[in-house]
């Protein structure tokens, strides 16, 4: 069935916070979605984040970001007042309103606790949630607890004991920080509370959720602190390897991300437990998950831990099929986008092909070589594959098109009018206004024969640069922008709801 969706993240709506959260304009972007005839909302991972606010270095593969809950709802469940809240939206940054959420956050705590003393229905719930979620929630509570008393969530400094999870250790630390803990615990309840019914909503507006499963977990995590043994660390839980990427599309030197690279055999021996049991709480956030680096299932890149230079990396072999047989086989059949990008061997696409999970087509690539270019439409081979302008890595389609060189323009703007069915004014090769070129690019991937075709919501609203959301190998000044308020109007709905009916994916 052809659909198609927005890509935005949570974090990226307008909020009078300093950051989007799950509550009001969740809801309302939703609407809009439903009004546009999109099918899908695409979130990348929610996922708590690191300083950096970038959810691909989280301290947990199984939490939700904490910063995602809403203020709002929280003051009209009484866990806040109204003074509170506003503090927190007069503050002057961006990076002021994030603090002071989490000080608002501390006293919602404060008074929730208070009310679980004497209401015996809110203890049975939240009991229950705490007891179904033991399995990740209690490393995951005393690891941010520690990391607060520590100052650090490098657990490779800690002292001896906590360090390598004593079991007295862990007894004495789990009294000690008692209050900080059971905070951490009610983040996740009261997360979990608010994406319940973010998602239920959606799913009765006809809107599906499609988040990102990243593929590394964070050296600063719950995971590798509670589970080393799945990571190639030495005795002293320093990485022996890191995770990387060598020169590629994105980067001309490659790409040093810092994710300790997992111990495979270490999970053979476990059934892939701990695979299992993370993507089966993917798939309770989402309706469709997309696997980040696909291609590190066949093989991955390691660098020396000691190296700062990618390309002294190498590839090495990964679980391939073997671990998504076992992922069917203990959860059946999921709904799948795998991300497929970059350099890809005969074994890589022989995986790809015998796993039928759709992959990616990114309109940004079509355009650096020639006709033959496999990004460009009229060589796709399948439906069943996934079409974006752009991804969260990519520049905005308007800061892409401003920035490339004139040959490049000419064969956008060629084949726009040439080889598509796409109205878009002028003739030949003559380069294209650079917003009519993204609204043409636009069209093309709506008019692909692709299943699904999924628009960066900064596309819909022809954004240049300054709306870009990551620059890849770049660890600072990402994941900060924010939609503004009212700029996805009923107008704009209604343009998309046009070009998506024209193509057959209401």
């Amino acid at each position: 069935m052809r659909k198609s969706g927005i890509l935005l993240p949570v974090f990226s709506l307008p909020s009078r916070y300093g950051i989007g959260d799950l509550y009001k304009g969740a809801f309302k972007f939703i609407d809009r979605l439903e009004a546009a005839g999109q099918g899908y909302w695409q979130v990348l991972p929610i996922c708590p984040v690191n300083k950096e606010l970038c959810p691909y270095q989280s301290s947990s593969s199984f939490a939700g970001e904490e910063l995602l809950i809403s203020l709002d709802k929280l003051e009209e469940d009484d866990l806040l007042s109204l003074e509170e809240i506003e503090t927190v939206a007069e503050a002057f940054t961006q990076g002021e309103q994030i603090e002071l959420k989490r000080e608002a956050l501390k006293s919602a705590f404060c008074a929730f606790r208070e009310r679980l003393h004497h209401d015996e229905e809110l203890k049975v719930y939240y009991k229950a949630f705490c007891k179904m979620e033991e399995f990740w929630l209690e490393d995951y509570s005393l690891y941010r607890a520690l990391s607060d008393h520590y100052g650090d969530g490098d657990w490779s400094l800690w002292e001896d004991g906590i360090r390598t999870r004593d079991s007295e250790a862990i007894t004495l630390w789990s009294i000690r920080l008692f209050n900080e803990i059971e905070y951490y615990k009610w983040t996740q309840y009261e997360f979990f509370k608010q994406w319940d019914a973010l998602k239920k909503y959606a799913n009765a507006k006809g809107v599906e959720l499609i988040g990102d499963l990243p593929y590394y977990a964070a050296f600063e995590s719950a995971d590798c602190w509670a589970s080393p043994e799945l990571f190639r660390l030495n005795e002293d839980g320093i990485c022996e390897f890191e995770a990387g990427a060598p020169p590629d599309a994105f980067t001309s030197e490659g790409q040093c991300w810092g994710n300790p690279v997992y111990d495979w055999e270490a999970h053979k021996a476990q059934d892939f437990r701990w695979w299992i049991s993370r993507i089966h709480q993917q798939l309770r956030y989402f309706d469709v998950v997309r696997i980040d680096h696909m291609r590190g299932f066949e093989s991955y890149y390691a660098i020396p831990a000691d190296s700062e230079d990618p390309r002294e990396g190498h590839w090495e072999k990964g679980p391939g099929m073997e671990l998504f047989d076992a992922v069917r086989e203990a959860l059946g059949d999921c709904r799948f986008i795998a991300e497929d990008l970059g350099y890809l061997t005969e074994d890589v696409k022989a995986m790809m092909a015998e796993a039928g999970y759709p992959g990616m087509k990114i309109l940004q690539f079509a355009f650096d070589t020639g006709e033959e270019n496999v990004y460009l439409p009229f060589n796709y081979d399948t439906d069943n594959a996934v079409i974006y302008t752009g991804t969260h890595d990519n520049d905005t389609t308007l800061g892409w098109y401003e920035n490339i060189e004139d040959w490049k323009k000419r064969f956008v703007s060629w084949y726009l009018r040439e080889k598509s069915d796409v109205q878009v004014p002028g003739e030949g090769d003559e380069i294209l206004d650079a917003k009519a070129a993204v609204s043409g690019l636009v069209e093309l991937a709506q008019s692909s024969r692709c299943d699904t075709c999924i628009i960066p919501m900064q596309d819909y609203l022809l954004l240049d640069s300054d709306a870009r959301l990551n620059v890849p190998g770049v660890a600072e000044g990402n994941w900060r922008w924010q939609m503004e308020e009212n700029a996805f109007d009923e107008k704009l709905a209604a343009t998309i709801r046009e070009v998506t009916a024209r193509y057959g994916r209401l």
